[in-house]
């Protein structure tokens, strides 16, 4: 997995539409206050089954196979079609097995992303999961394919901000963008910093935005600054998605000893 696509994938999966949390079998956080929000008559089990998707390999597929059947049912069901865009992104990421099943995860996310944008234009969750499956598929088959998809990505994130300037996960998919890109494609740590504190000023518990702003203090140096963003994220009591932000915590805390492993390395060499 490349570094563009691992980056996209933390962001991705975070989105915030209505799920059903659970949350009983850990002690480090409890449901949030409306986290029981109702979704449409028969989403209802396949958002319970996608924010499980930690606990039982499949579990992404049969909550596809739910919501397939769903909008098959009112194909203008614009929450069934986001949510078949949103469980392929993450069906690729955490299940897909090879490249073609990558590209098909993907191009599949695409296509439900890109009718849920005709269905409802000024839709910016619409946006975000077509230009999170564009991305990642771009990126799947290749450098190429996804330098040339660069551009429309990018318009994508400046429509989800013209229609909805505090999407947490827009601006810090911008963040991540600003990240990764090298400065001759317009990368800028800066830029990415600003992006994702915007982020964190509107969801405080988007662990994926967390990790990009000390990933981003871990490359300007600033080590002190990323142990804190680390230990914030690490020590959250409502992350905003709770599967998601269990993965980030295992990578929080590993970076966390590296950075303590290097600092202690660098100390001895002083002494």
């Amino acid at each position: 997995m490349t570094a563009f696509k691992t980056g996209v994938m933390l962001i991705l999966i975070s989105a915030a539409l209505p799920f059903t949390y659970s949350y009983a079998d850990d002690p480090y956080t409890a449901p949030p206050s409306g986290a029981e929000a109702s979704s449409p008559p028969g989403l209802d089990k396949a958002w319970s089954l996608l924010s499980d998707y930690d606990k039982k390999p499949g579990n992404i597929m049969e909550s596809i196979k739910i919501a397939e059947r769903v909008s098959g049912a009112d194909p203008d069901n614009v929450e069934a079609i986001l949510f078949l865009s949103r469980a392929w992104l993450t069906y690729g990421y955490i299940e897909a097995d090879t490249k073609d099943e990558l590209i098909r995860a993907f191009e599949n996310g695409m296509k439900e992303g890109e009718r849920a944008v005709k269905l409802e234009p000024d839709n910016p969750d619409a946006h975000f999961f077509y230009a999170a499956n564009l991305a990642s598929l771009g990126d799947t088959k290749g450098l190429f394919n996804s330098l040339f998809m660069l551009p429309e990505v990018r318009r994508e994130l400046e429509t989800i901000l013209r229609l909805d300037p505090n999407h947490p996960e827009g601006l810090a998919m911008n963040g991540a963008l600003y990240y990764y890109l090298p400065g001759l494609l317009g990368g800028d740590l800066h830029i990415s910093e600003i992006y994702l504190k915007r982020s964190l000023g509107v969801d405080p518990h988007l662990s994926s935005a967390r990790l990009y702003l000390a990933a981003n203090y871990i490359k300007q140096k600033k080590f002190d600054m990323a142990m804190e963003q680390f230990t914030l994220l690490v020590e959250d009591k409502k992350p905003s998605f709770y599967p998601d932000w269990k993965e980030n915590r295992k990578y929080a805390i590993r970076m966390m000893r590296s950075i303590e492993g290097k600092a202690r390395m660098e100390k001895a060499g002083r002494d």
